[in-house]
């Protein structure tokens, strides 16, 4: 039996929010700076696969906010997003849901003594649980990395890494740590440490491009749990 650290992504790899969080992080940015045409600037953000305080500084920069001041009003723009937040899961949307194959593929994962989750995911820590617990899946996730840990991916994969061999109280080799996400920078943060890199191509990034950038494995969801389970060498 060799324990397995399974870390995953959340937005386009376990749910898709609705837009949520880009709704969110605009809403935040009309209360806290009064800019009302803050979807324009929004638009030209990446917000797949990014980090919360990536897309926040791109926001700010598009829409000639200065870094100063972001900063010194940080805490506040974080409050206001969190409610922000809350607020817009409450919304009936019929976009948002858990995506397909994953609840079955966590139980299952869940279910096994050898295997142990996490996340790494780009939202602060807070937000992240806000997200899971409108779906019901917080209770798979003890801890994780966040971006309220680091602002860089590869180190958030580190992190997340760390916080669980120390839950587990052993270090899993990095050949045992599976990073499943939907973008070519999830893919990234998991080779900068040596880690698996699993994608799936329910987000952002097309299956053409999650192959070139080289994962291990590429699905196009994470429906066929045998495959996926064969890809972390993984028995069913």
């Amino acid at each position: 039996m060799r324990p397995t650290l399974v870390l995953f992504d959340i937005d386009g790899t376990l749910v898709d929010t609705g837009g949520a969080g880009r709704l969110g992080l605009e809403a935040s940015f009309r209360s806290v700076f009064g800019v009302q045409d803050i979807e324009t600037p929004a638009s030209r953000v990446r917000f797949g696969g990014k980090t919360d305080p990536a897309i926040i500084a791109d926001i700010a920069r598009h829409a000639g906010i200065a870094a100063v001041e972001v900063e010194a009003r940080y805490a506040e723009l974080q409050d206001a997003y969190l409610r922000a937040l809350r607020n817009e899961l409450a919304v009936p949307n019929e976009r948002r849901r858990v995506l397909p194959g994953v609840s079955p593929l966590l139980a299952d994962l869940a279910s096994r003594p050898d295997v142990f989750l996490g996340l790494v995911t780009g939202n602060i820590e807070e937000g992240a649980r806000v997200k899971l617990d409108a779906f019901g899946l917080n209770h798979y996730f003890a801890d994780g990395g966040f971006s309220s840990d680091h602002p860089e991916r590869g180190e958030i994969a580190r992190i997340a890494h760390q916080k669980l061999s120390r839950r587990a109280g052993f270090r899993f080799p990095a050949e045992r740590v599976m990073v499943i996400g939907d973008t070519e920078l999830d893919v990234a943060c998991a080779r900068a440490n040596g880690f698996r890199a699993i994608a799936v191509a329910s987000g952002s990034s097309s299956e053409e491009e999650l192959r070139a950038a080289r994962p291990d494995a590429v699905f196009p969801d994470m429906t066929d749990a045998s495959a996926v389970l064969g890809a972390m060498e993984l028995t069913e």
